[in-house]
């Protein structure tokens, strides 16, 4: 089970897809000085090979072109691809991605993610944390409103969130308000934050085909304990960090409650000038 920490699927069926549809699919795969090599057209075998290589690593290499008599004129969304290739080369640091000339490669994993997002917005150095099945990194921005995360299980972008992506959220709180002796509430703590969590577990369970998000119970636990304790250990190692978070949660309860001072009155103004004259109609 250790082998699929990093699969989303076990079943194949994107390949199967993806080799139905194409007019010309090859794959190659290089073990140990070996190859398996495998060429299709529309899903059937034309051609299959065995022999040695030495001179390639490990690992699999995959050519497609998409048949023209399902897609007709067609064309790639660039700006997509690229999207997709960064996401990799975040959730794998030290893997390199070429794609038409040009390399994808991140040192520093979700670190890099979150630094190109806030591009010097942040109002603190930013928090990160890689544990054996857990990374994540967290700032809060300057000018930002709302909470913002990128959250992935077994490098599945889930955009909709789920367990680990709640968890990830309660850790935090019960960090900051452990450390500080305080109470704050999670509106508060979190108003402004943006943040980044992936996590590798087995066998994992999404809610819908389209795997926007986990619906796996069992990891919670973990996952806030192991987020609140990678936070109180960078809160105790960074007080000039720790000051600052202190200060922008306490500007963001302050805030609200003015806010909820100016809604009051202004129900308030709102039934005094209010017309009751029951019987127009």
């Amino acid at each position: 089970n250790e082998v699929f920490h990093r699969s989303v699927g076990l079943n194949g069926v994107g390949t199967k897809a993806v080799n139905a549809l194409s007019s010309h699919f090859n794959v190659i795969s290089y073990r140990d000085g070996k190859f398996v090599s495998a060429t299709f057209s529309r899903g059937k075998l034309l051609d299959q090979k065995k022999g040695q290589d030495k001179s390639q690593l490990d690992g699999t290499y995959i050519e497609f072109i998409p048949d023209e008599e399902i897609f007709k004129k067609y064309k790639y969304e660039e700006d997509y691809i690229e999207t997709r290739l960064w996401n990799y080369a975040y959730l794998n640091p030290g893997l390199t991605l070429n794609y038409n000339g040009r390399n994808y490669k991140s040192t520093k994993g979700l670190l890099d993610l979150l630094s190109k997002e806030v591009d010097g917005e942040e109002l603190y150095s930013l928090i990160h944390y890689r544990g054996q099945y857990l990374e994540f990194a967290l700032t809060h921005v300057a000018n930002s409103y709302g909470e913002n995360y990128f959250s992935y299980v077994n490098g599945q972008n889930t955009i909709d969130g789920g367990t680990h992506l709640s968890a990830f959220k309660e850790g935090f709180l019960k960090a900051v308000n452990d450390h500080f002796k305080k109470t704050w509430s999670a509106q508060d703590v979190r108003e402004g934050i943006l943040g980044a969590i992936s996590v590798k577990i087995e066998n994992p369970v999404f809610e819908s085909q389209t795997k926007n998000k986990l619906g796996n119970t069992e990891i919670r636990g973990w996952i806030v304990q192991e987020v609140k304790d990678g936070v109180i250990d960078f809160l105790l190692k960074n007080p000039d960090e720790a000051s600052s978070i202190s200060s922008k949660i306490t500007h963001n309860e302050k805030l609200r409650k003015e806010l909820n001072e100016v809604r009051k009155s202004s129900r308030s103004s709102a039934k005094r000038v209010a017309l009751n004259i029951p019987k127009l109609k």
